[in-house]
């Protein structure tokens, strides 16, 4: 028996779907940001389309914010429109900014990868 690979190519990872906590489809990651010291994914783009009427539909999500499904073929997120309406419009680009980040994570209610890792350690 072969074992069950959690590999993916980021090339794939574009256009993957995104779940909400009732398995209902909610959106699509967009892209990826990926930190260039580490190689590791930090935040996913979502777009949710008309997702519950916002206004934007794009969003920057912490990576941490989104598990993998393999029954779903796609992320289950626990982001709610309440959160998303709160959290910071901005740019990828501005992610290197920790305070911006630090913003980012809050609003979502997501761990900050920089103190998880830093506890691995």
């Amino acid at each position: 028996m072969q074992p069950e690979t959690t590999m993916l190519e980021t090339s794939k990872v574009p256009g993957t779907p995104v779940f909400g906590r009732a398995q209902e489809e909610i959106g699509e990651v967009d892209d990826l940001i990926v930190d260039t010291v580490t190689g590791k994914v930090r935040y996913a783009i979502l777009s949710f389309g008309g997702f519950l009427g916002l206004g934007k539909s794009n969003y920057v999500i912490p990576w941490t914010s989104l598990k993998w499904d393999p029954n779903l073929n796609g992320y289950v997120t626990g982001v709610t429109e309440e959160q998303l309406k709160m959290s910071p419009d901005l740019d990828p680009l501005s992610l290197r900014d920790r305070e911006l980040e630090q913003r980012l994570h809050a609003a979502y209610g997501a761990p900050n990868y920089w103190e998880l890792e830093a506890t691995r350690s």
